[in-house]
């Protein structure tokens, strides 16, 4: 005998439901003609006559019927409780049928709309599945509420055969409804995932190994090309993720023996007879998208330097800087000076330089001779943080390079122009490949030129590609390095900042208790043991004098005890303590967040479209900060305020989007300014320490900075540089560009042929 049956439920309470793994509890009404179904098992109702299920299901509509499938549920001591084997709602057939199932998901109007359109009997569910509904001819439908209406019809009618299919793999009901999406019918997904599982790693959240297991438990052939291919790409992934564009072939085959434990002969007859969306490049082994990437980037770079021309004569820019100087009392050093001159010969060229070098007031400075001849110029830096510093030492706007391109605008108003004249690009050692490739790729003006500006001593951009160290070492564009420090005499962040630079330790390791330097930055030296509590006692006494949007403590982790999830718990409760008039809402369950309105948060995802209050869509990126404004419960989503971009973050995606940010690592610092920053430099990060870390922590500081560490770790940190080197193919592609008329020939003729489509790839 089985053990599950098959009823008619209508769901009449939702007890508990979570929309980040779509887990869900309800209590329901069984149709009284299947009642016996369960007395024939010797199952129970409850006390009032129905029954409760927990299982993974979409969220189900109270009142509504459905067809389900559950087994009693033998952990519980509660009456009537069963567990959800699969559930769908069964398919309105008649008119009248369709009518209730459209008026539930759509307005009065907008069903009666469809109606009059499709008057005849047609099956209109069944169009709307299988893609033949022609929605455009229907008033009042438009491309998002059609949308909305072919994903409710899938979920409500379609989704629980791959449900049942994937969930006892462990993969989440919103990860399928994204493939469901992108492959218009269920049935198709699970036919391709039966024929290559290694489909799911197009999911977030579901890598090779993930994959691997899947493709175990049914019975996928281990030495399928699917699967060795998957293997190479996740193989290459993870370099890619440490900023690497290439592995080379024994570091490779290694790690894919190591993976896939199959001989190393199948291995290497799979390289030789070529990878889906793999390139080998004398030994080195990229993916297509990157080595285009790379490639392109290379080229115009090499474009823009071809085409420089003079914009003013000597003679014009001496006057300008003399009259500039004399106006504003101030002198220009030999290399600041220099700058000026290199600029107006180079339609590319990079400006390079530490703090209080001078970088910011030398773009003032170009703006207004820029203005001498009415150009038109752009600031653009790589995160919202960076463009707003920008903005403000410019007093001019500035834009994120993602905006200013519409690299994530919908598909009417994609591929932005950038139609400037002048373009500055601040903070490019943050620029990964592909948001240049897309930079580049949105520039119109011909005759534009471009001005790279950024600090080498800073960490690399966190995605692919090392763009500021490869243009400096091609020695094929120019570079305007500053070197002389000036603001020292103001305090001692940027004393420290500069040793710290240099390489100069100014901490004998034995120092304890508090150091000050100059006015605005102190050391305060304590044991492991009580770095946490001096965190948060400095942190109590900072915001009592300064907003506390002004204010960061920055870790080198987001782990441990002093790692920036830790610490955020603490700072919440300083910050933004629990209240009876504020909504809050946990999420998660191994490791739970807590996020309550009032919280500062940090977006970590560039999203598209998200929906916003007031009915539009907006983007969001990757290092936007804001404000959590509500939690709303009917909607399932939390309400962020994005500094005037009022945002609603779905349930489901608010552990994978949103992070809180008194404290950030300072990776995910880079670009930002704060009045006051607080460092945390302990032993316990030995690993992880280097002095371009260092720096680039101290540095976020323009008012005051604290360091809370040990004075060993601080001396074993400045001891350390970072490998600024990235296995990438950027360098020599500009150096073959610009030294080889019959580059672009050599290029194209590496181990595939090029298509149309294989570049648009690096666009996408």
């Amino acid at each position: 005998m089985s053990n599950t049956v098959e009823i008619r439920i209508t769901p009449t309470q939702e007890m508990f439901f979570n929309e980040e793994d779509y887990y869900g509890i309800y209590r329901c009404d069984v149709n009284l003609d299947d009642i016996k179904k369960i007395t024939e098992k010797e199952w129970t109702l409850t006390r009032y006559g129905n029954i409760s299920f927990k299982g993974f299901c979409p969220s189900l509509e109270i009142g509504a019927e459905y067809l389900a499938t559950i087994k009693a549920d033998t952990a519980s001591t509660y009456a009537g409780s069963y567990i959800l084997e699969s559930i769908k709602q069964d398919k309105p057939i008649t008119v009248e049928q369709q009518r209730d199932f459209l008026k539930s998901i759509l307005t009065e109007s907008q069903s009666q709309n469809i109606f009059e359109v499709y008057n005849n009997g047609e099956d209109i569910i069944g169009m709307i599945q299988d893609g033949t509904f022609d929605y455009q001819s229907v008033k009042g439908l438009g491309d998002k509420t059609f949308e909305k209406l072919r994903e409710k019809v899938l979920t409500n009618l379609d989704m629980s055969e791959i449900l049942a299919f994937l969930s006892k793999y462990g993969i989440k009901y919103n990860m399928i409804a994204k493939l469901v999406k992108e492959y218009k019918n269920p049935q198709i997904v699970i036919d391709k995932i039966n024929k290559n599982p290694y489909l799911l790693t197009e999911i977030k959240g579901v890598g090779f190994k993930k994959a691997d297991e899947i493709a175990k438990a049914v019975g996928h052939e281990m030495t399928s090309k699917f699967r060795i291919d998957s293997c190479f790409r996740y193989i290459i992934g993870e370099e890619n993720m440490n900023g690497n564009s290439w592995i080379a072939h024994k570091q490779l085959t290694n790690r894919a023996v190591e993976l896939l434990n199959i001989p190393k002969k199948l291995i290497d007859e799979a390289l030789v007879n070529g990878a889906e969306g793999i390139l080998c490049k004398d030994e080195r082994y990229t993916t297509k998208v990157v080595y285009e990437a790379e490639k392109y980037v290379a080229r115009k770079l090499t474009e823009f330097r071809s085409r420089s021309k003079k914009l003013f004569t000597d003679e014009e820019l001496n006057e300008f800087l003399d009259e500039y100087c004399a106006t504003h009392g101030v002198e220009l050093e030999e290399n600041q000076r220099q700058f000026f001159f290199d600029w107006n010969e180079n339609s590319v060229m990079l400006l390079i330089g530490g703090g209080g070098m001078g970088k910011s007031w030398l773009q003032r400075i170009l703006l207004e001779l820029i203005d001498t001849r009415n150009l038109r110029t752009a600031l653009l830096a790589p995160t919202g943080k960076a463009s707003k510093v920008m903005q403000g030492y410019t007093g001019r706007d500035a834009s994120t390079i993602h905006r200013k391109a519409g690299v994530f605008d919908n598909e009417e108003e994609a591929n932005k122009d950038i139609t400037e004249d002048v373009i500055i690009v601040d903070e490019s050692s943050m620029c990964d490949i592909f948001i240049l490739a897309k930079f580049f790729n949105a520039i119109t003006n011909t005759s534009a030129r471009v001005l790279f500006v950024g600090d080498d001593f800073q960490l690399p951009s966190v995605g692919v590609g090392n763009f500021l160290y490869d243009v400096i070492h091609s020695n094929a564009v120019p570079v305007s390095k500053l070197k002389k420090v000036f603001r020292q005499a103001n305090g001692g962040i940027l004393e420290v900042a500069t040793k710290v630079r240099e390489g100069v330790k100014f901490l004998n390791d034995t120092d304890s208790g508090r150091i000050v330097f100059g006015k605005d930055c102190v050391f305060h030296l304590v044991e492991q043991q009580y770095v946490r509590d001096g965190i948060l006692h400095h942190y109590k006494n900072v915001v009592k004098r300064f907003n506390p949007d002004d204010v960061v403590v920055l870790s080198p982790t987001k782990k441990g005890k002093l790692g920036t999830v830790e610490i955020n718990k603490e700072l919440q409760k300083i910050v933004n303590p629990k209240s009876a008039t504020r909504k809050e809402k946990e999420f998660g369950k191994k490791e739970k967040t807590l996020y309550r309105v009032g919280d500062a948060v940090m977006n970590t995802v560039n999203t598209y479209e998200i929906e916003t209050i007031d009915g539009g869509v907006a983007d969001i990126f990757n290092g936007d900060t804001g404000k959590i404004v509500d939690i709303d419960e009917v909607q399932k989503a939390v309400i962020v305020d994005f500094e005037g971009i009022v945002v609603k973050v779905r349930f489901e995606n608010v552990l994978n989007s949103l992070l809180h940010c008194w404290a950030t690592t300072i990776h995910k610092s880079q670009g930002s300014q704060y009045k006051v920053v607080i460092v945390v430099i302990d032993k316990s990060m030995k690993y992880q320490l280097n002095a371009n870390l260092i720096y680039t922590g101290i540095s976020r500081a323009k008012d005051f900075l604290l360091v809370l560490g040990q004075a060993e770790a601080v001396n074993v940190g400045i001891g350390k540089f970072a490998n600024m080197e990235r296995r990438s193919f950027l360098q020599e592609m500009i150096d073959m560009y610009n030294g080889n008329p019959n580059a672009e020939a050599e290029l194209l003729a590496d181990s595939y042929r090029e298509t149309d489509d294989e570049e648009e790839d690096c666009f996408k």
